[in-house]
């Protein structure tokens, strides 16, 4: 929790630095978002040398997801955007993985694992024309997981580290009160490799208030440590999302 202040704090000071000091001579746009995440999860989570496949769709969400939410904030003028966003899952999965028959009766063996995640984001763009720009961003991972067969508990694990990505952004607006975007960004740090991806479109029903919906990928592969230190997480976030957008 500490390095995640920590975090947060570098950020704000940041931002608050580049838009007094470096460009409050321009003008701003600020948008901020409240949003849910529906974000089915499939890959591998690895804890102690106990590794078990993680699979839960969209379909699976009623039952899977424990909580999801998330908060987003914009501000931009027309050289640059500053962008962060906290976004917090918490997911469940139970699997049947083995059926033994002892004296003609059938026993089955169910694992579980539970996943909490913390995805904390600051980034910074250049505008290069007024619909495109380039983006450097990092984002900040922060696990609490846990693995289970029946009710013995194989392992759990509380992990965070840091990726630092860059990719690209476009803003477009149609119509008059509709607007699209899609952003691609690729990392490494902490993780080996690490891919986002989102495409969006919204209504805006006054200047101040507006609806979005988007499809967002968030895939990572991270591995450290081994024996009872070792922890792997290469799993793919995936789903649609919709914010209530406030602009000012």
């Amino acid at each position: 929790m500490r390095k995640t202040f920590k975090f947060i704090l570098v950020l704000f000071l940041l931002n608050n630095m580049i838009s007094t000091n470096i460009f409050s001579q321009s003008e701003w746009e600020y948008n901020a978002a409240i949003y849910g995440w529906l974000a089915g999860i499939n890959g591998e989570i690895g804890i102690a040398n106990q590794e078990g496949q993680f699979d839960a769709s969209l379909s699976d969400l009623l039952k899977n997801l424990k909580f999801t939410a998330g908060g987003h904030f914009e501000a931009r003028n027309p050289s640059v955007s500053l962008i962060t966003d906290i976004f917090f899952v918490g997911l469940g999965n139970d699997a049947d993985i083995e059926h033994t028959t002892i004296s003609d009766s059938t026993y089955t063996k169910t694992r579980t694992v539970n996943l909490d995640e913390w995805i904390i984001e600051g980034a910074v763009g250049y505008r290069i024309t007024k619909e495109f720009e380039m983006i450097l961003a990092g984002r900040y991972y922060s696990l609490n997981t846990e693995l289970l067969i029946e009710d013995d508990l194989k392992g759990s694990e509380g992990l965070s580290w840091g990726d630092i990505f860059v990719g690209a952004r476009y803003l477009t607006r149609f119509g008059d009160d509709w607007y699209a975007m899609a952003r691609a960004d690729v990392g490494f740090g902490g993780s080996s490799l690490a891919l986002f991806g989102t495409l969006g479109m919204g209504y805006e029903f006054s200047d101040l208030f507006s609806l979005a919906l988007t499809y967002r990928v968030l895939s990572l592969d991270y591995e450290t440590g081994s024996g009872v230190e070792y922890f792997k997480y290469s799993a793919s976030m995936h789903g649609f999302g919709i914010g209530a957008v406030f602009s000012f």
